[in-house]
Parts: structure tokens; sequence; C-alpha cells
């Protein structure tokens, strides 16, 4: 296999010397051609940009899930993790409560779900080519998109660091001087959402404005119950006067924001295009929905109540008893106050992009993509979703983040070679400010004030070329190289008097800096060859890593620690097909990934010389090797017009193949253990059919259904994190006026009323707690094109 390795790694990099011969074709726009569709009923073409220029999805030697928006509207996604029911070997959940907002987002086994700025994603997230890089505030709505790609397997050429696992890829509709739409939407649990989009020519064929935005409310499906209402002899805890109907006091998992995108083109001669385009996002949603599942905290820490079970609400309820309150409590710095938190997360973000494509020559074409962003946000937490308040802290994180892409790509020796020649460069500075509370009044108890600083700096350069060695066989090459440096600044505070230092053990964490650099080459090889017109096969060797960083979340000054870069590498076969006149589309591929240094968490308590400092601390840690081995196939078939059928099938399979030393102090861990978030199998199918109705229209009617097997969410398999199977059926029913101007559409998402668990988190203090999916909602939207 090394010998392999080192062949195909030679072979790229000889590929690219190869490029440097003489200039070739630019990179054309990104289009959506569903010509053939249209006339005979075979599947539509969707054109991606996967490669840094224009091909059909099925000239693409990558195993790639692409849809466009008419695909998303049928199957009523709205946000970024709707799109883990249509791809297989995709995992895309929302983040527990425990983390804030965002997207646990996950590929072929390998993605992160902790939004701590200290880790780095695993799945890169780009919107219009431009890298978001960081996993808080990742879950992005699909606002006036044009088309997805999910890219699976690492891309550490193409995308560059934090791809390991693979790259979904967002691309909004660029401004074209006409059309638009104006859409509302109600429904369950007081759901009122609006969207629209404008097109605008401000000057004929040079000059063209787009503005979309979209405001959506929604109500929580998960009550929270006030304890002394719903338990009045309990002997602890009284009704609160704010307490409502059926003990209510309040709701999560709602939904209540407002965003909104401005961009502008530019055609400012035959050779030069410019495009920019600022975004802009309110969020005041509730916190995400949160059960608890499991608690084995101390009895100290529940005094008065003895069964504990009594906070553990109905196995199937939406309810809990979350009150975002810290009881007054005494410890070594003193007596403390009653400690409300807020019950909301508060993000605000805002991003300015620019590109600019230039046209140099016939062959040769420069691309420069600018992006500014800042995130903000603030969430509190009730983790244990008890009126004791045993772990509480309310987090405000802030992100700024600059990037810059430069990218020359051409043709050279008659159309022989296609090449790109790229830098980039990542420039960031986080934040993380708050307070938390653990255990308060125990022994063990953890009360600090953080205000950490996280400053990153990433810079690549890359080469990627393709050679078209005859009509039907092409070889491609791409080399990158990554220099990475991030650091981690500790300040910890009394968070009754921020003035101070924290008087716990955390005190000695404060003014503590965490260091990680690294510097990585990254290799790819393709073969891909055409057996007929309909039919392609390929071959991939690929590497990626994702970066390193610094321990976030220490209680003892010995947990201030970096850990290091994964890596992974990637062999490939598979195969893409058009049969049957292209009333069928057939794509598949199997692979084998070995993954080095893998990351888990490692909740052990710390020994120092025979003493156990704390038992609080979730350390990553890289735990040793591993080896994934799967296989994924998508399936449409269009057998007559208006008649359509597609599915997906995938299987995972994991084995840890090395634990280092680090790993082999993990506690739980065994050569049998599998690592978070892998899913062995996912099946999707969906069918709808557009019937005339006359004069009147069409109808069409479609169902999905989504299955996903079990996965652990903590690396130590405890049956607590066991995440179970579930199958998801949605139904939608469009009538499209005969203009095509007028869309009315019911929509059910969970038809059979499922209760199920999206997400759950063990901490170490002795609580679990799961986010249970939504139930049965209907939708009804109304859409006005013009």
């Amino acid at each position: 296999m090394s010998k392999i390795r080192t062949l195909l790694a030679r072979a790229s990099v000889a590929a690219v010397a190869l490029s440097a011969v003489t200039p070739v074709m630019a990179q054309g726009p990104a289009t959506i051609d569903n010509s053939a569709q249209e006339a005979d009923g075979g599947v539509g073409d969707i054109v991606v940009t996967a490669q840094f220029r224009s091909q059909r999805l099925q000239d693409t030697p990558i195993a790639i899930t692409a849809m466009d928006s008419a695909m998303m509207e049928s199957r009523s996604y709205n946000t970024v993790t709707d799109l883990t029911n249509s791809a297989p070997n995709v995992v895309l959940k929302p983040t527990t409560s425990a983390f804030g907002p965002g997207a646990a987002i996950y590929v072929r086994g390998v993605g992160q779900a902790d939004t701590n700025f200290a880790y780095e994603p695993g799945v890169g997230l780009y919107v219009d080519d431009v890298y978001h890089g960081t996993v808080f505030g990742s879950q992005l709505d699909l606002l006036d998109l044009e088309r997805v790609e999910i890219l699976r397997g690492p891309q550490g050429t193409l995308a560059g660091k934090n791809s390991i696992g693979g790259a979904v890829k967002l691309f909004t509709k660029k401004p074209s001087g006409e059309g638009g739409f104006i859409e509302a939407t109600t429904g369950s649990f007081d759901r009122l959402d609006l969207r629209g989009a404008g097109d605008f020519a401000l000057v004929p064929d040079r000059l063209f404005v787009r503005v979309s935005g979209a405001t959506r409310s929604k109500k929580g499906y998960l009550d929270r119950l006030d304890f002394g209402c719903v338990y009045p002899t309990n002997g602890v805890f009284t009704a609160s006067a704010a307490v409502g109907k059926d003990c209510v006091i309040g709701q999560e998992g709602g939904t209540k924001y407002t965003a909104g995108r401005v961009a502008m083109r530019w055609i400012a001669s035959d050779d030069i295009e410019v495009n920019v385009a600022a975004s802009r996002l309110v969020d005041d949603s509730e916190p995400s929905a949160t059960k608890l599942l499991a608690i084995t905290v101390a009895p100290t820490l529940t005094p008065g109540i003895t069964n504990r079970n009594v906070f553990i609400t109905g196995p199937e309820s939406y309810t809990n008893y979350a009150n975002y309150t810290t009881p007054a409590f005494t410890d070594a710095g003193g007596s403390h106050n009653t400690v409300v938190w807020q019950p909301n997360t508060r993000l605000r973000t805002w991003e300015v992009s620019g590109s600019i494509d230039w046209k140099l020559g016939p062959d040769l074409a420069l691309k420069s993509i600018t992006s500014y962003q800042s995130i903000s946000g603030r969430y509190g937490t009730d983790f244990d979703t008890t009126p004791y308040g045993i772990n509480t802290n309310n987090i405000t994180n802030t992100h700024h983040q600059f990037t810059q892409e430069l990218r020359l790509n051409g043709t050279s020796i008659s159309g022989l070679l296609d090449w790109t020649l790229g830098g980039y460069y990542y420039k960031a500075t986080s934040y993380i400010e708050g307070g938390s509370i653990i255990a308060p009044g125990a022994a063990t108890s953890s009360v600090f004030y953080s205000d950490d600083t996280i400053p990153a700096r990433s810079v690549s350069g890359f080469a990627h070329v393709t050679a078209h060695l005859a009509d039907r066989l092409n070889l491609t090459g791409g080399i990158r190289y990554t220099d990475d440096k991030k650091d981690y600044n500790f300040r910890r505070f009394n968070p009754f008097n921020t003035s101070q230092v924290s008087y716990t053990a955390q005190r000695l964490i404060d003014g503590a800096v965490g260091s990680y650099s690294g510097k990585r080459w990254d290799y790819r090889a393709n073969i891909d060859y055409r057996l007929t017109d309909d039919l392609m096969v390929f071959a991939q060797y690929s590497t990626g890593f994702r970066g390193g960083g610094v321990n976030p979340r220490p209680f003892v000054i010995q947990q201030v620690v970096p850990f290091n870069p994964e890596s992974l590498e990637a062999y490939e076969i598979g195969f893409k097909s058009d049969l049957l006149n292209r009333a069928v589309r057939l794509n598949a591929s199997a692979f084998i990934n070995n993954y080095k240094d893998i990351i888990f968490s490692n909740t052990a308590p710390t020994v120092v010389n025979g003493v156990v400092l704390t038992p609080q601390n979730a350390t990553p840690t890289n735990a040793g090797d591993a080896r994934f081995k799967g296989f994924e196939a998508e399936l449409t078939v269009n057998p007559l017009r208006g008649l359509s059928f597609d599915g997906s099938v995938s299987y995972l399979d994991f084995q840890l193949t090395k634990l280092g030393a680090a790993g082999a102090t993990i506690a739980g861990i065994t050569l049998n253990s599998i690592a978070p978030f892998v899913t062995e199998w996912k099946v999707s199918a969906g069918a709808q059919y557009e019937i005339l109705v006359g004069n009147a229209g069409t109808l069409t009617p479609r169902l999905d259904l989504a299955y996903q097997s079990s996965f652990y969410t903590n690396s130590d398999n405890n049956p607590a994190s066991l995440v179970p199977a579930y199958t998801m059926l949605n139904g939608r029913l469009t009538w499209q006026s005969a203009d095509e101007d007028w869309k009315v559409s019911l929509a059910v998402t969970n038809l059979t009323d499922k209760f199920y668990y999206q997400n759950k988190t063990r901490l170490p203090i002795g609580l679990v707690i799961g986010t249970p999916g939504a139930p049965r909602e209907w939708s009804l939207t109304v859409r006005r094109a013009f």
C-alpha cells in the first residue's frame, strides 16, 4: 500500500509540473441545464465547480451530492442540517444546547460537534467559495440558493485545511436583472415565515443587483415546566409566580430570526466581472430543545430530593424542568445570591465578500475571492434542566475572520492540460467570554468567568492539473502546502467580581497561553475513463487534515495542553452513469480511509504525582489510528414525464487499528470502540408525480423517506450516549399555476409523529442530555414569482 501511495503522490506532483508549460482555459460560471429533462423526461444536469472550473456533475470524478433550489424546495429544506436526509454517508445535526447554535457536520464519519473555537471543523463549509471557519453559527439558512454541492472524502488539495471529511458548498443566485419571488408560510407552533428576492438591472447588460431576505418565527416544541408547580409537595421548591397554563414557564426549540442579503454584479467588460455581496443575520431563537436522560451527580447537589429520577420527564414527553437559574449558594468564595441566566440564543452575524473574474486571454483567467466575516453570539445553558442549577453557564462567542484567495486558471498544450495555481490566506481572532457555575457549593465546584482570546492564521499554496490523455481518459493531480498557527490565551475571573481572579483552581490558569503550529503537504491523484458516452469510472488517492489546537476547557493548569492535527489518506473507486436514454442515473463509490491521530475527548480524572486533581474535564487527546471502509450509491429514475424517483444508500464501517499511549489512558476506550457520529447505514427514498389539471396548472404530490442507523456521540461508547436509529417520513403537495407564477404547497414533516433524538451529550459531572427532533408539523406556503 505504501508503494501505491508513493507512486500516486509522485504522479500528482509530476502532473502539476507539466502544467507550467503554457496557459489554459478559464473557469466559467456554473449553470443548470435541465433541457433534456424538459424535453423527454430524462434526468437533467447540474453543473458544479468542485475542481475550480465548470463541469457537469457526471463528468466530475468526485463523489458529490448536488441539489438545485427546486430539489431543496420540493423536500421542504430550510437549513443546512435538513440536507442530511438526502446525502449518503453524511450526518448533519443541530448541536446540543451544551454548545450553543451550530451544526455538527460529519462526512464519512469525520467531523466536529463542539462549537468551541479551539476546535477546527472536520468538514469545510463554504458559501460562494468563501470558507466559514467555525462550527459556531454554522446552522445556515438555505436562503436564495442556486445549488448545494456536498463533496465526500478529503478535499485537502481542492478545499484546503479542515476538509478532511469533505466539504459542504452553498452557492447563491447571482444577479441577472430579472426575476424574483415573495413567499409566506404558516404552520404548527404559530409558525410564520416570510421570504423574498428581487433582481434588478441598474445599468442594462452591465450592472445588476439582487436583494433577498427571510424572517422566520416559530414557538418551541418543548415546554419548560415549573417543578414546584408539577410537584407542589416536593418540600424544596415552590411554584413560580410567573407560571403559566399547565405549569409551563417557557419553551425550547423555537425559531426567531431575520436574514438579508444584497448582491451586486458588475460586468465591467467582456473580460472582467465583479461580484460583491453583503449579508446580515439577527437571530434571537430559543435554545435547542433539551431533555434530561440520566442524572448521577453527587447527592449533595440535590439536597432534599433523594430520587433524582423525578427530574426526568416521560420518555416521549417534549418537556423539561429547566429554569435557567442557579439558586443562592456558599463556597470558598463566600455567599452568593441567586443567578438567573438568559434562556435564549442571541446571534448576530454579518459578512462582506467580493470576487473578481478577469480573463487575461483566451486560455488564461484570474479569480480573486475576498471576504470578511463577523459572528457574535450569546447563549445560556441549563445543562441539568433541574431547579438546582447543577451545571449552568452563559457564554458570549465572537469571531472575526478575513480570507483572501487567488486562483490562476489556464489551458495548455492545445487543450491537453487544464490547470489551476493558487494561494490562500486566513486570519481570525476569536473571543470566548462568560460565566460558568458547576457543582455550586460542593468541594469540587468550579466557578469562574472566562475571557479567552484565540488568534489563528493559516497560509497555503496549491496547484491542480487535469491532463486529457485521450478523448476518454483523464489524469488529475493536486498538491497543497499549508502553514497553520493558533494560540489560546486564558483569563479566569471571579464571576461575582470580575476585577478579581477566580478563587477556585481556575486561578492558576489565568494568564496561561497554549500554542499550536504545524505545516502540512496534501496530495491528490485521480484517473477517470469514460467507457461509453454514458458511463465513467474513476479511481482516486487523496489526503486531508484537520488542524490541531489547545484544550479549551482546563479545570487545572496541568490540562492546558495542545493536541495535534488529524490526518487522513483515502483510496476510492467509483462510477457515474446515465442509462436508458438518461431515464436512469446511478452513481456509486467505495472507499478505504486511513485515519491517523484521531482526536477523542478524554474524560478520565487528571492525576499528578498520584493525586486526583479533578474529576471534571474533557481533554482533547490524539488517541490513535483508525480505518473507515464504506460505499454509497445514489439513484434517480425518471421513467416518464412528470414522474421521478430518487434514493440513496450508504454503509460505513469504523475500526480502531491502534491506540497510542495517550489513547490508552482514555476511560472506556478499546480497539472495539466506535468513533462519535459514525452511522453504519443510511437510506433515503423519494417519489413525486406532476399531474396536469388542465388550465388550472399542475398538482405534484411528493413523499420522502429517510432512515439512519444508531450512532454514539461519545468515544467511550457509553450506552447513555447512543442515539437510536430512526426512520423519518415527510410529505408535500404542491399546486402550481399554468403560467408558473403562483405556487401553493402543503407540507407535513415527521408524518408518523415519531419521537426521536437528533443528538446527545454526556457530561463528566454525571448528566446525560438529548436533543429530541421536532414532532409532526404542518405548514402551508404561498409563493408568487415575478
